[in-house]
């Protein structure tokens, strides 16, 4: 038994090490330009504490000269100080050093992400040319460290998603597929392609299967720079070494340029790092390659202890373990980087981090690549169509709403209780009589109430649980938040409709309303435009505010006075003057006097009127109507503001939604 696991465990080796070199012909007979990424004197330090200073903050001298952002850098705290390294073509370059070095924010600034609230100087340049936000996210892919996914894909799902985003402009489909394929057989996940990822509800793949997701996703088509941050995390030692080798292949085979950050690697995922970059403190301690790491600390009187794991030994060299070691360490780890920054190695790292002395031919292929891939204005192209976009994406929110109970079959269960439990209150309304009036009244209301309110919070899960991921995507230029936000909406149109259908069918036959077809047509329609209102206000606020609490919390200011407005609970043409903005504002109001037109027209006499009720009694649905201060001929109009309310409401949502991003991106 152990023979035969040994022997399996070979072959797994095998094909996830040496495969690679045998995927993408495609792409290998693509000549993809060299791409040396250098960074030169880059400082980063929290924005709030620039501004701090920049207003007179506890550095500031009582002159009023203004103070520069170099200034500003020089006197806070820095969470960079003056970094310079490189990443060359066909190396795999490594990342290391105690928690809190810097290193996640030193790769945000290398591909220009995830940098709000940060102050940043400093150069990053590929072949020689300054790497704008724009051109980094056309050259550049980044596999961060906290996974992001939509849980209720497969694996398979989201890798076919991803291609047809990433490459639907140039190639086909069979291409894609083809290209999935590889992927997952490079990185181990034939397996598990048919599992879900996990949602909230259901669970999926582990924490190590999800790492080896994101990485496929980002290597489909192959990018000349590959960024990852801790692409080992929650793997085990084999895996973790398979990872590894798969990017020095895909480094050797495709020039790729690779830069890592890795936490304690083993000594067998280290040996396959190509060069090194060691920070501490936020400072450079080396770049290189890992011969000449192993000199340099003999020479600082640290050797490499034998049968040891170097990276152990160089975090141990750097780490502080407490307050008492802190003096005495701190001299140490001062003389490791000053060492490094006056020796030849380094005084030529920091030469060549300034990305001058460039071949002018590698300089050239990017320049080629900066126009091949840049649209006309001058930001880069999608991989896909506007139109391909839509259509992966209501894919993909389709299944969501498909997969997850809570987006669709709890809707169901829940509309045909409630419409039950709501017209038996209402059963005894036909034949109508002057008593059964405010009954009618009532149930119509409570129609357009329960439409509202019953599916109006719950949207507001929708958009604020997938907003890391969305925020990632579109900060990838994945796709446009425009496509984003119509698939979104029309993937769940149709099962909010099928609700809508369903609720209003049994409440209208339960509460004994006109039986005529055209009046329960109306009836139906006025319920599916009420809810499509409430369910864009949970869109706007979820897009406006973010998060679910927020969202919820907030909402029912606006909500509750719509709904006090509505013409049930008060008549309409008695309100103060002060309050009439609201009830236009009110579409409780504009669906009940739809939904209330439709039932009364249709009821010529209502038997029951005596003498000494004339005051309040009606003798016909046109006096019930101006009852309530309706007017027949307002129909039209209701529904038409109706109409415009929907478009009004998502639009909000659509931008602010848009700002978000921008204002992250």
């Amino acid at each position: 038994m152990l023979k035969t696991n040994l022997i399996r465990g070979s072959i797994e080796s095998m094909t996830l090490a040496d495969s690679v070199s045998d995927i993408d012909k495609s792409f290998i007979e693509e000549m993809r330009p060299k791409m040396l990424l250098t960074w030169h004197d880059v400082s980063v330090a929290d924005e709030k504490e620039a501004e701090s200073i920049e207003k007179g903050g506890l550095f500031r001298s009582c002159c009023t000269k203004k103070v520069s952002d170099i200034e500003k850098l020089s006197v806070e705290k820095r969470i960079l100080d003056n970094v310079f390294g490189l990443a060359r073509p066909g190396e795999v370059t490594a990342i290391i050093g105690p928690s809190g070095a810097g290193k996640t924010t030193l790769l945000n600034v290398l591909t220009k992400r995830n940098l709000a609230n940060l102050k940043t100087t400093g150069s990053v340049k590929v072949n020689g040319i300054r790497a704008e936000r724009s051109y980094m996210r056309q050259v550049c892919a980044y596999v961060q460290q906290d996974d992001c996914f939509i849980g209720s894909l497969t694996v398979e799902e989201h890798l076919k998603f991803m291609a047809k985003l990433k490459m639907g402009n140039e190639h086909g489909s069979e291409e894609q597929q083809r290209r999935v394929k590889s992927v997952m057989r490079d990185l181990g996940l034939e397996k598990i392609a048919d599992s879900i990822i996990g949602t909230r509800t259901r669970k999926g793949i582990s924490g190590g299967e999800k790492k080896r997701l994101a990485f496929a996703s980002e290597i489909l088509t192959s990018p000349p720079i590959l960024i990852c941050d801790e692409p080992t995390s929650g793997l085990d030692s084999f895996l973790a070494y398979q990872v590894v080798c798969v990017l020095k292949k895909l480094a050797a085979t495709r020039n790729m340029t690779i830069l890592l950050s890795i936490h304690q690697p083993s000594s067998q995922v280290f040996q396959q790092f190509d060069s090194v970059y060691m920070m501490v403190n936020g400072t450079v301690a080396f770049c290189g390659p890992q011969m000449a790491a192993e000199k340099m600390w003999a020479e600082l009187s640290l050797p490499i202890p034998m049968n040891f794991n170097p990276s152990d030994h160089y975090l141990a060299t750097m780490s502080v373990k407490d307050a008492k070691e802190e003096i005495s360490k701190m001299g140490q780890i001062q003389k490791i980087c000053t060492k490094f920054k006056y020796s030849e190695l380094g005084k030529e790292v920091f030469k060549e981090s300034s990305g001058r002395d460039v071949d002018e031919r590698d300089r050239a292929y990017s320049e080629d690549w900066r126009r091949r891939y840049a649209s006309n204005f001058g930001r880069p192209s999608f991989g896909a169509s506007f139109l391909q976009q839509i259509s992966a994406l209501t894919w993909r929110a389709s299944k969501t709403v498909l997969r997850e109970p809570t987006l669709f079959k709890v809707q169901i269960f829940q509309s045909i209780i409630i419409a039950v439990l709501t017209g038996l209150i209402y059963t005894n309304n036909s034949p109508i009589d002057q008593q059964k009036i405010m009954n009618i009244n009532g149930s119509l209301y409570q129609m357009v109430s329960n439409m509202a309110f019953m599916f109006q919070f719950s949207v507001v899960h929708h958009f604020c649980l997938e907003m890391p991921t969305f925020t990632r995507e579109t900060s990838s230029r994945l796709y446009r938040v425009s496509a984003y936000f119509i698939s979104k909406n029309l993937a769940e149109l149709p099962s909010y409709t099928i609700s809508a259908i369903i609720f209003t069918s049994i409440l209208y036959w339960m509460s004994g309303l006109i039986p005529l077809i055209d009046s329960f047509l109306i009836y139906i329609f006025v319920g599916i435009l009420v809810q499509n209102i409430a369910i864009s206000i949970g869109y706007m606020f979820s897009c406006i505010f973010g998060t679910v609490n927020l969202a919820v919390a907030v909402m029912p200011i606006f909500v509750v006075p719509m709904m006090a407005f509505g013409g049930f609970f008060i008549n309409q043409d008695t309100l103060q003057w002060y309050f009439v903005p609201l009830k236009y504002l009110s579409y409780f109001g504009y669906g009940y006097e739809a939904i209330a037109i439709g039932q009364w027209t249709n009821v010529e006499e209502i038997p029951g009127c005596t003498p000494s009720l004339d005051q309040i009694c009606a003798r016909n649905g046109t006096e019930v109507l101006s009852n309530l201060s309706f007017k027949a001929n307002n129909f039209w109009i209701d529904i038409g503001v109706m109409g415009f309310m929907i478009f009004a409401f998502r639009f909000l949502a659509f931008l602010a939604l848009f700002i978000r991003v921008k204002r992250r991106n």
